[in-house]
């Protein structure tokens, strides 16, 4: 509870550490872990913003670490990497591009690999595209989970799919508080918990069961790569990081800005996500020009297929390992 650790891995050329890395002018956290330091680098960009994952994520990627060195890295201003010192002003998405990119480096320069294998959830994959787009060549291959091309298209989709669901269920409480806080965007985030409580009691939320927050949680509490005031900062970590980026990220929609990449895509999607419906990502995934590109539904999920369908979405990134 008041200090950090995390597990060993029981093998002779394994990696298992907790480490503070300097990135973008402040102490950010990256959890490292793999089987094997002979394979390959597999980066995780959580989601969020702010939804930082070092806490909770070791029980989910244990087969992962028998292929990869896998690597979690709790974001600027968010879990590990959350600090009063991180100003608002550097809460920019090209902070965070700038960011990604110096950690991409550290990875393959201090494991000596040429390239790296990325993955991109929510938010996340939002940074994931951009990065891949603008450093081609220090990537593999790119997964999006829940691919968010536009939050601003994502979020009017989803109001008008929640109050059409309201309706027909004939839930008056649903149809006016979705009435009283009006289409989106909302400059108030008691709007946005507002519009996410019912996108989560209709089973289109973090997962289709809307379990999943309440096992993160116990998890958090659990952690061993957490202290108990590391808990309380990824609290506040998410706070800070919605009310720094929303507006920006609002205003930003990837098929303006990407209309082709050099690294192969694979994209995951949940077939219950009312958080990012397909519709927007579609739209971007089918003008976006790639050396090969998929588009995987997953069809027990909602926003988190990577943990709803674990086995799967483990089998899809292992089967894209280079020979």
């Amino acid at each position: 509870m008041f200090k950090r650790s995390t597990p060993t891995i029981n093998s002779e050329h394994a990696v298992a550490e907790l480490q503070k890395v300097r990135i973008g002018g402040v102490d950010q956290w990256l959890l490292i872990r793999g089987e094997s330091l002979a394979n390959p680098i597999l980066l995780m960009l959580h989601g969020g913003p702010g939804a930082a994952q070092i806490g909770f994520n070791r029980e989910y990627q244990k087969e992962l670490e028998k292929h990869f060195i896998v690597v979690n890295w709790d974001q600027r201003g968010s879990g590990l990497s959350f600090s009063k010192s991180i100003t608002k002003e550097s809460m920019s998405v090209n902070q965070f591009l700038n960011d990604a990119i110096e950690v991409t480096v550290y990875l393959k320069t201090r494991f000596q690999k040429e390239k790296i294998y990325l993955i991109g959830h929510s938010w996340g994959s939002i940074l994931g595209m951009l990065t891949i787009h603008k450093y081609p060549g220090d990537f593999f291959h790119y997964f999006g989970v829940s691919q968010v091309a536009s939050m601003r298209a994502a979020e009017e989709l989803s109001y008008n799919l929640i109050l059409e669901q309201a309706k027909k269920k004939n839930d008056q409480k649903a149809i006016n508080d979705l009435t009283l806080i009006g289409k989106p965007p909302w400059r108030n985030l008691r709007h946005d918990k507002v519009h996410q409580k019912y996108v989560d009691l209709f089973g289109g939320g973090i997962s289709h069961d809307g379990k999943l927050v309440n096992v993160f949680v116990k998890k958090l509490l659990k952690s061993k790569e957490y202290t108990f005031l590391d808990v309380v900062n990824h609290l506040r970590g998410q706070l800070f990081s919605m009310k720094s980026m929303l507006v920006e990220l609002r205003d930003l929609d990837l098929k303006d800005v990407i209309h082709n990449v050099e690294v192969p895509v694979t994209i995951m999607m949940g077939r219950h996500d009312l958080t990012v419906p397909h519709a927007p990502t579609q739209e971007f995934f089918d003008q976006l020009q790639a050396p090969s590109k998929e588009w995987l539904t997953f069809e027990n999920s909602a926003h988190s297929p990577n943990y709803e369908e674990l086995e799967k979405f483990t089998q899809i990134v292992v089967s894209k390992l280079k020979k």
